[in-house]
């Protein structure tokens, strides 16, 4: 049972990788051998359980604030 959460943590974390690399990578403001990029990037995806939440509600507030 520990094992099927732990693969789906780590699975998840990969998408979540996969999905902010993407953005990471055609974001033109942020140099791509900016060692600090990186570490946020892989520590963000490592601790989506965090991260995510925390990353929704920016968007919704910055969503919220440009349509009011």
């Amino acid at each position: 049972m520990l094992g099927i959460v732990i693969s789906y943590y780590w699975a998840v974390a990969l998408l979540i990788f996969s999905m902010w690399f993407k953005l990471f990578w055609v974001d033109e403001t942020t140099p791509r051998n900016d060692l600090s990029s990186w570490v946020v990037l892989i520590v963000g995806a490592s601790l989506w359980v965090v991260v995510l939440p925390f990353a929704n509600l920016e968007l919704v507030l910055k969503a919220y604030s440009i349509n009011s």
